[in-house]
C-alpha cells in the first residue's frame, strides 16, 4: 500500500478544485436534460404538424406507436418531439 501526503493547502484546494468540476457536470447534465425534455402539444397542434385531418389517423399513428402520447381521461397530448423525429425519419429526400 502506497501514501500519499499532502499539504493542508494542497489537499483543500484539490479538494475545491473537484468540487467545482463535479458541480460543472452536474450543471451541464441539467441544462441537457432541460434541452431534451418533452414538450406536450394538444391534438390540434399536432394534427397542424403532421398534416393530419382526421382522429383516425393519430389513433393510427398512436396505435401503432409512431409518436408519443399522453392520456389524462379524455385529454390527449402529443409530444413534440417524438412528432419532430417522425417527419426526419419519413421526409424524402430529392435530387
Amino acid at each position: 500500500m502506497e501514501i500519499i501526503v499532502f499539504e493542508k493547502e494542497a489537499y483543500f484546494k484539490m479538494l475545491a478544485d473537484v468540487t467545482k468540476f463535479v458541480r460543472q457536470i452536474v450543471k451541464e447534465e441539467n441544462q441537457q436534460n432541460q434541452e431534451t425534455s418533452v414538450d406536450w402539444i394538444t391534438a390540434e397542434k399536432a394534427k397542424q404538424l403532421l398534416n393530419v385531418k382526421s382522429k383516425t389517423k393519430m389513433q393510427q399513428l398512436r396505435d401503432e406507436g409512431k409518436i408519443l402520447f399522453s392520456k389524462y381521461g379524455r385529454k390527449i397530448l402529443y409530444s413534440q418531439d417524438s412528432i419532430q423525429r417522425f417527419l426526419n425519419k419519413h421526409k424524402v429526400k430529392t435530387l
